[in-house]
């Protein structure tokens, strides 16, 4: 199957599943599994177990209230982190993939900056991607804000991302939960 007729699945991944780097080999067969099938795959990840919480109490000792364009700046860093690495798991395995920045493609979300809803994505631009390389990592969690900067799409953010997009693609989603 070509690229150009592949499907295209999005798998997410939990910090149940990705507990840690040393969860990533579960990650990285369930991707190769769809990917040898023929599919192009878009895997969303949170950030790896206590990661998001950790860095929130980190602001917050910091900062009593911290401003939320840098609070969401700091707690993205776990999904960006764990999207790097699920990505240099991939490679190592022989698998071709990218790590896609959300706002790399226009993923923007508006309201809260704390807990935002995703209003855009440029469907064109992850097309585009998918047609040089069949697997793309995205962080979930946090988008691109009309603003400018970040915004967090609160708990449960990782879901909401990989539902998104694959609505957006009009592509399956499967969540994958320990």
């Amino acid at each position: 199957m070509s690229c150009a007729t592949a499907s295209t699945v999005v798998l997410k991944f939990g910090s149940s599943v990705l507990r840690a780097a040393a969860s990533l080999p579960i990650a990285v067969a369930e991707i190769y599994r769809h990917y040898r099938e023929g599919e192009r795959v878009i895997a969303v990840v949170s950030a790896f177990e206590g990661v998001t919480d950790a860095l929130w109490a980190e602001a917050r000792s910091l900062a009593e209230e911290p401003d939320s364009a840098t609070l969401a700046a700091l707690v993205s860093t776990g999904e960006i982190a764990s999207a790097a690495q699920l990505t240099l798991a991939l490679h190592r395995a022989g698998v071709s993939a990218e790590v896609v920045d959300p706002r790399e493609v226009d993923l923007t979300a508006a309201g809260d900056r704390g807990n935002a809803m995703l209003i855009g994505l440029r469907v064109d631009q992850v097309n585009a991607r998918l047609a040089q390389t069949s697997v793309l990592v995205v962080p979930g969690f946090f988008a691109k804000s009309p603003e400018g900067g970040l915004t967090l799409l609160g708990r449960g953010g990782s879901d909401l991302t990989a539902l998104y997009l694959a609505d957006a693609l009009r592509s399956r989603c499967i969540l994958l939960k320990d």
